[in-house]
């Protein structure tokens, strides 16, 4: 996730509930129409804890969902996690007391990213304030967690983009990432379907998300790289499954009964198009090396 040397030696990519209070019309469709509507019960924190323990490694678990602050005992979960282990999340800042208990019960220090999804549409069909995630996410910058924000460019919000940042940037909401759309829209596959103009929009407002680029100019496959997934990194699913990323289902046991079992050397990516991006770039054995995008200082 940074240049310096990581003090993990393991990364997990955890799927760790499918509820949510959002309901997104970009969210990934076997999220959205499978996924959130199969609510899982989901395991006590205490055995998460002791199984990432139990590994005897030095972790990074990124948690997504659904909602991770949904999960029962989320904050309970991130304490325990934070004790040995190192953690990242992925969330819409939808839960703003969660948030607050979270920001005075977790040690900052122990917390590599927050990521705070903006779902602007789903907060203005919802009635909930864009000040209200302005709030939470000041209180976590407050109290030194490192926390970005995250705007989805689904197509129909790229007119909108620029008078959104804005709005964000007066409310205090910076530093801010804007990332490509990937998936289906109007019958066209992105992000492949960008015009021009949408490109050079995209590039001039990425903030600093260095991966637009190389979405946008086609790098979207590996096959046959070398790759650690598998061996360091890996990804859970909601019923504790590890598989080796999200773009390939190989089976490593499950890490919640005690099976799971990393693969002992990298082997060949063998997806034809990646999910994720930025996990490639970082588990690739001999990984490009993306090129930054334009300053966001190009908005008017």
């Amino acid at each position: 996730m940074t240049s310096d040397p990581a003090p993990w030696e393991w990364e997990f990519d955890w799927h760790l509930t499918n509820r949510c209070n959002f309901y997104c019309e970009y969210c990934h469709p076997q999220i959205r129409y499978v996924l959130n509507k199969k609510h899982l019960t989901e395991p006590d924190p205490d055995l998460v804890v002791r199984r990432f323990e139990d590994l005897d490694r030095a972790c990074l678990v990124h948690m997504s969902g659904g909602e991770p602050f949904l999960f029962p005992g989320f904050v309970e979960l991130c304490a325990g996690l934070t004790r040995r282990n190192w953690i990242s999340i992925n969330t819409n800042l939808a839960s703003p007391e969660l948030v607050a208990r979270f920001a005075t019960e977790v040690d900052p220090s122990r917390v590599a990213k927050i990521v705070a999804a903006l779902h602007v549409p789903e907060r203005e069909r919802l009635g909930l304030p864009m000040g209200e995630y302005a709030e939470s996410f000041r209180i976590l910058r407050k109290a030194g967690f490192d926390v970005v924000a995250l705007y989805v460019l689904y197509p129909p919000l790229l007119p909108r983009l620029r008078e959104d940042l804005t709005t964000l940037a007066a409310l205090g909401v910076e530093p801010l990432r804007a990332k490509v759309f990937k998936g289906v829209y109007g019958g066209r596959r992105y992000p492949e379907s960008y015009t021009e103009a949408e490109r050079e929009l995209i590039l001039a407002n990425s903030g600093e998300y260095n991966f637009n680029r190389p979405y946008l100019d086609g790098m979207l496959a590996f096959r046959g790289q070398p790759c650690t997934a598998g061996m360091t990194s890996f990804k859970v699913t909601v019923t504790g499954d590890v598989r080796r990323c999200a773009s390939v289902p190989t089976s490593y046991g499950n890490l919640y009964d005690g099976t799971f079992q990393p693969a002992a050397v990298p082997e060949p990516c063998p997806a034809k198009r990646v999910l994720v991006l930025s996990q490639c770039m970082a588990y690739l054995v001999d990984p490009p090396q993306p090129a930054s995008a334009p300053a966001a200082a190009a908005r008017p």
